[in-house]
């Protein structure tokens, strides 16, 4: 059995689980510290991480240690398998949430970006700036991140209207005229309410950005232009770590395209307003 095989198992107490866990998460610093450090770092006792090298079928520290640096190296050329939807359990130590989580920042953010379209993404920068009014809709947990890109929006004397924020995005969607243009923020993209404004903005021909988790949905059908996110995420989840962070990558990089087409300008309005502070 290999050292990554030994750290699995499950013959693990909880105590010596908190050590495996670390070990699994920081071998590269784990190599190169003693008993008594890991023992403080998993917060445990020497005694322990001793039982969990042996249980590793290893004699010695000086050889367990060895293993480890030879697994520290091979785990560098590898992601940390995350469950996108749940990266974390009832068990396991605080070093291995760090892990998990910073491993699901980098494969959301990697997937995104393989996934972007550079031609659309212009394009998209180029409506926001053809636009007369920009109204957004997004529902939940996403509408959180849209009142992130419209802040930024702000910033640069641009002012979005949340037309999803007093439950008045049919109404809205009837009120749009020529010029105006709607962005949908929406991961999973099945809201009815959200389908039935894409619809109604298709018919009058004012243009739609959607930002969604990759595949078919019900906007995809009847928006102008999809830029997708990774889409791992399942409704039976611990919290939106995995699709807000796609969607607010893609926001982000739409937001600087859009700034740089625009760039002489928004510096103009962004001089000013740093000379009033």
């Amino acid at each position: 059995m290999n050292i990554s095989d030994s750290l699995n198992q499950t013959g693990f107490s909880p105590a010596e689980q908190q050590v495996a866990d670390y070990l699994k998460n920081q071998p590269w610093k784990a190599a190169d510290m003693t008993i008594r450090d890991i023992a403080g770092e998993a917060f445990v006792s020497p005694a322990t991480v001793l039982r969990v090298a042996r249980k590793c079928g290893y004699d010695s520290w000086r050889e367990f240690a060895a293993g480890l640096l030879l697994y520290a190296e091979s785990a560098k050329q590898q992601p940390v398998s995350v469950n996108m939807s749940r990266p974390f359990g009832m068990q396991g130590s605080s070093a291995a949430i760090v892990s998990s989580i910073k491993s699901l920042f980098e494969q959301t953010v990697q997937e995104a970006a393989a996934l972007i379209s550079l031609e659309d993404l212009e394009e998209a920068a180029s409506m926001l700036s053809a636009a007369s009014r920009v109204f957004v809709f997004a529902i939940g947990d996403s509408s959180l991140t849209a009142r992130s890109f419209m802040n930024k929006l702000v910033k640069v004397n641009i002012h979005p209207i949340l037309a999803t924020e007093y439950g008045q995005e049919i109404e809205e969607s009837h009120n749009m005229q020529p010029g105006d243009m709607a962005l949908f923020v929406s991961y999973h993209g099945q809201s009815q309410s959200l389908a039935h404004c894409s619809s109604i903005l298709n018919s009058k021909g004012i243009p739609a950005i959607l930002v969604t988790g990759e595949g078919s949905n019900p906007l995809v059908e009847t928006c102008t232009l999809v830029l997708p996110v990774p889409a791992h995420e399942k409704l039976r989840r611990i919290a939106n770590f995995h699709s807000r962070i796609g969607m607010e990558f893609v926001l982000d990089v739409l937001f600087s395209v859009f700034y740089q087409q625009n760039y002489s300008r928004f510096e103009r309005h962004k001089s000013l307003l740093d000379a009033s502070r």
